[in-house]
């Protein structure tokens, strides 16, 4: 009787690895789609994905489940009933799983048990190792100042020592810029003290003639007549200062030019899960006038839903697009719009396909 058998090192825990065992959402992305028959709550309908040693559809029966330990199926291949056994252990590191495939009660012979064989091995070194790293990737969603101190807590044989090194050369970084922006500062202040170049020079407060000590008269200055001309220099005729009046009319006379609104956005996922993630898109008036309202529109991928949101007065789905309105927004300020995303499950970075505000592309994607 042939039998099959692969076993594999994983470094991830049992329940984890029976987790892409046994979720429909899952076992497309490394092995074959899966529903279940109408008849039967034991039998299942298998189509494998670009697996080319296997039948396009397979039908199975559940004989046996103890999770996360051990599964048994069944199901027919040339005439022959055959038995696939899956056995979970634990080890050190993660855990150990074996996959058996041999006939069930009569002999069984694959037409190429090599590429049987080869099959076998792809699914469970290649294919479930990368399904499981991502499952990983996806149950640790903490932010990034939180990682750089949990690394530094952690104490692992010299991680936590480089992770303080970079931390203290941060501070000190940090220390040095906001040094650097109280001198700025200060020069700056001193600078704007200072007269001019080409300015004449500041008139002593104290009266020539006049004690230390004695207070300036405050009063007009007696008129002393005019002030004699040097010889051959001429006299310019003074020019009348433009009373207050005048000016203010000019202005309402001529109004300044009303300026334009302009909005821009930057999208960011916040965090993100197995089937789902958490999107936010910050909308920036950088014009010169307010903005009436706003407009956002994010196209998500697959069947995709938005179950809720804030931050906009309203939205709606329709396919995969999703419109968020808002209310108006003044110039050079913002508004932040966070939504929750579920039925995702794209296995590469959660986010949106697209996002615009008005007719601008926003930043971020």
């Amino acid at each position: 009787m042939t039998e099959i058998r692969t076993a594999v090192e994983l470094r991830h825990p049992p329940e984890r690895v029976w987790r892409a065992l046994t979720d429909r959402e899952l076992l497309p992305k490394w092995f074959a789609s899966v529903e279940p028959r109408p008849s039967s709550i034991s039998r299942f309908e298998l189509r494998p994905v670009d697996l080319a040693e296997l039948p396009e559809l397979i039908v199975i029966e559940l004989v046996e489940l103890d999770p996360p330990h051990r599964m048994v199926l069944r199901w027919p291949e040339e005439g022959r009933s055959t038995r696939l056994e899956c056995e979970l252990a634990p080890t050190a590191e993660g855990c150990r799983l074996t996959v058996v495939q041999a006939g069930d009660a009569e002999p069984w012979l694959p037409d190429d048990p090599d590429g049987r064989a080869e099959c076998h091995r792809r699914l469970l070194e290649s294919r479930l190792p990368a399904v499981l790293d991502w499952l990983a990737f996806q149950e640790v969603d903490l932010p990034a100042e939180t990682a750089v101190l949990g690394a530094v807590a952690a104490g692992r044989p010299g991680s936590g020592r480089r992770s303080r090194r970079r931390l203290v050369a941060a501070l000190a970084v940090l220390a040095l810029a906001l040094g650097a922006g109280v001198v700025g500062a200060g020069l700056a202040g001193g600078r704007s003290g200072d007269a001019p170049s080409g300015a004449p020079a500041p008139v002593a407060s104290t009266a020539p003639g006049t004690p230390p000590g004695t207070a300036t008269p405050t009063g007009p200055a007696p008129d002393a007549g005019p002030t004699p001309t040097p010889p051959g220099r001429q006299t310019r005729p003074s020019t009348p200062a433009r009373s207050t009046s005048t000016t203010t009319t000019a202005a309402a006379a001529n109004p300044p030019k009303t300026g334009q609104p302009r909005l821009t956005a930057r999208y960011s996922t916040v965090s993100s899960r197995l089937l789902g993630y958490q999107g936010e898109v910050v909308v920036t008036n950088e014009g010169t006038a307010a903005a009436t309202g706003w407009t956002v529109v994010v196209t998500l991928s697959g069947s995709a839903q938005v179950a809720a949101a804030s931050g906009a007065e309203g939205y709606r789905q329709e396919g995969q697009q999703v419109t968020f309105t808002g209310a108006p927004l003044a110039a050079d300020r913002s508004a932040t719009i966070r939504f929750d995303v579920e039925r995702d499950t794209t296995l590469t970075q959660k986010r949106p396909t697209s996002c615009v505000v008005g007719p601008e592309p926003c930043a971020g994607l």
